[in-house]
């Protein structure tokens, strides 16, 4: 049986081990400290704590951001062309084809690991 682990922990896993394949124990021993930090809850969410002393970052992305707002929460995007973004429905969108090309560039390992969080947590809500 496979247990599924909050995406936290993974990215925990991967940011402290990322050579290793990231065996089960490791990542139980990781939630436990986590949790009994303050960082995670149970449920596996983010306590306000670890939001607030920036241990966790909070991908909340508003309505109807200006640009510069959208580029200081999702920084990885400062290094493209503003043109090929478009707000739509008061989110800031791309075209098909560059959410493609990004997928492809983060397979490749392309970007550093705050950047692959950045684009994991904006893609999240639009794949």
């Amino acid at each position: 049986m496979e247990i599924i682990y909050p995406p936290l922990i993974e990215q925990g896993a991967a940011f402290f081990h990322p050579q290793s394949s990231q065996p089960m124990a490791m990542k139980a021993n990781l939630y436990r400290q986590f949790v009994k930090r303050g960082i995670l809850t149970e449920t596996g969410e983010p306590t306000q704590t670890a939001i607030d002393k920036g241990w966790v970052i909070d991908f909340y992305e508003a309505e109807h951001l200006s640009f510069a707002e959208f580029l200081t929460l999702y920084p990885v995007f400062s290094q493209y062309d503003e043109t090929v973004f478009k707000q739509i429905d008061g989110f800031w969108e791309v075209p098909v084809d560059f959410k493609e090309e990004l997928i492809r560039e983060m397979g490749a390992k392309s970007f550093s690991y705050d950047e692959q969080i950045q684009l994991e947590a904006y893609l999240s809500e639009r794949t």
